[in-house]
């Protein structure tokens, strides 16, 4: 039988409206990394990369600001190349690439856990609609996928961490899973300092709980390799960790915030994590029940059904389990700087979210194995949902991203032309959509006048031309 043909006899009406979705996904990611633009930070990178080098602008950069070396080395790679018009929508499309990647090798060792078989091509159709979920579940997509500055430390340390688990519950166990574990613990401890804490204290608790029961895990067959990989990984990530911990950047950066105790912050950041959980969180909810209701019924075995009060304490531990997290992870922010993360760092916790619904759904599921057909009209309604959004944002996104998109091309003209003028009059930028704006504030003393200044050599003043609205 032809290949194509056997895996289309292979497909669900599920798969087929997957295929559909994921289609329209692809197009509207297309669309909004094609119609994306620097902004920010992206503008002094290029400014330290023009003056010192990429090598030379990280080591100068950890030194007096920002220690998280990793992420800079990443970003100044590319800023080297944004010369190049189609660099960007390069990077962005690796991005997904890397997310869907991650997702796969998830996945891969994840269905030997629940028991369950998929085709290579529903692998690769399940691991593009979870890269859809991820992009959708955060909390700020702009800011969070694309932004070159702000992708490089959070968006590609949640994403490597995802490869890193993958890697970890895969049965191979050859000196390259090991090679990669070290390379991703190297990435996320030296990118993203939050995302490494909140992972080295779970990892802490992981190792207590099997030196606690001296055996495996007996429900997930965690077998010693599997146990080395997560050594490894946590040895790196420590690691990496301190080198961008004890960077003098971070203590120069420290000195802008005030210094609180401990029992303080502990107390401080029950507050936040409220704040967090009840007026955050529910923004992604929506996202979240669609996206888990299909997850969850692709993820579902076929098997005995479990009991009510089986799942209904899985599920309540899974809450908990959330609350834990948000708890945790706020805590070092709440410490360092007495504030809520920004959207962007909070962007581990909308990963978390997504899967502890689809675990909630999940469960919800082994209740009704042998009602399937429950499953299957709710997976198609949430399907159909999903195509709905996607082709929604799909027509919306293009006119507002393509008009974002034109009127920065035109700041940079406006620039050039007004290059020589003490007073540099600029027309404002349009809504940008899912894209990260570069508007710079109207205050001139802002600190986005002085990076685009610095990105583009402009020696006048900067403002804006509000009655051109």
């Amino acid at each position: 039988m032809n290949p194509l043909k056997k895996i289309i006899n292979q497909l669900s009406l599920i798969d087929y409206l997957i295929v559909v979705a994921n289609v329209i996904f692809l197009g509207l990611y297309f669309v909004l990394s094609f119609n994306n633009r620097i902004s920010h930070d992206d503008f002094y990178s290029m400014y330290i990369v023009e003056e010192f080098g990429v090598i030379d602008g990280v080591k100068l950069i950890y030194n007096q600001w920002c220690t998280r070396y990793v992420a800079l080395l990443i970003s100044f790679f590319i800023s080297s190349f944004l010369k190049f018009k189609t660099t960007l929508v390069i990077y962005q499309l690796f991005l997904l690439l890397l997310c869907s990647s991650s997702i796969y090798l998830f996945l891969t060792g994840l269905k030997n856990i629940v028991n369950i078989s998929f085709t290579k091509f529903k692998m690769i159709n399940y691991s593009i609609l979870i890269s859809c979920a991820l992009f959708y579940c955060s909390f700020n997509i702009g800011e969070t996928w694309f932004w070159l500055s702000s992708s490089c430390t959070y968006l590609l340390s949640c994403i490597v961490l995802i490869f890193s688990v993958g890697t970890i519950l895969t049965n191979a166990n050859t000196f390259l899973n090991y090679v990669v574990l070290i390379a991703c613990g190297i990435t996320i401890g030296g990118s993203n300092g939050t995302l490494s804490l909140t992972l080295l204290i779970f990892l802490t608790f992981f190792f207590i709980f099997l030196w606690a029961k001296k055996s495996q895990l007996s429900s997930i067959k965690f077998s010693s390799s599997k146990v080395n990989k997560c050594i490894v990984l946590y040895l790196i990530v420590h690691l990496a960790f301190i080198v961008m911990y004890l960077g003098n950047g971070n203590q120069i950066r420290s000195s802008f915030f005030k210094e609180i105790s401990i029992f303080t912050a502990l107390i401080d950041n029950i507050k936040f994590s409220e704040i967090i959980f009840l007026k955050i969180i529910p923004e992604i909810i929506p996202y979240c029940l669609i996206f888990a209701i299909v997850a969850s019924t692709i993820l579902t075995p076929i098997s005995a059904p479990n009991s009510i009060k089986s799942s209904l304490k899985k599920i309540c531990f899974s809450i908990l389990f959330l609350g834990l997290a948000i708890y945790i992870f706020q805590l070092p922010i709440t410490y360092k700087t007495q504030d809520i993360g920004a959207e962007r760092t909070l962007y581990p916790l909308a990963i978390i979210t997504f899967f502890v619904f689809t675990f909630c759904f999940y469960q919800f599921g082994k209740l009704f194995t042998n009602k399937k057909h429950i499953q299957k009209v709710l997976s198609i309604t949430a399907l159909i949902l999903i195509i709905g959004l996607n082709s929604f944002q799909l027509h919306n996104q293009y006119h507002i991203s393509k008009s974002y998109r034109e009127s920065f091309d035109n700041r940079l003209i406006q620039i050039t032309q007004q290059i020589n003028n003490k007073q540099i009059l600029l027309d404002p930028l349009t809504e940008s959509g899912y894209l990260h704006s570069a508007e710079i504030s109207n205050d001139s003393n802002h600190f986005t006048h002085d990076q685009l200044k610095l990105g583009l050599k402009i020696k006048g003043q900067l403002k804006l031309n509000n009655t051109s609205r």
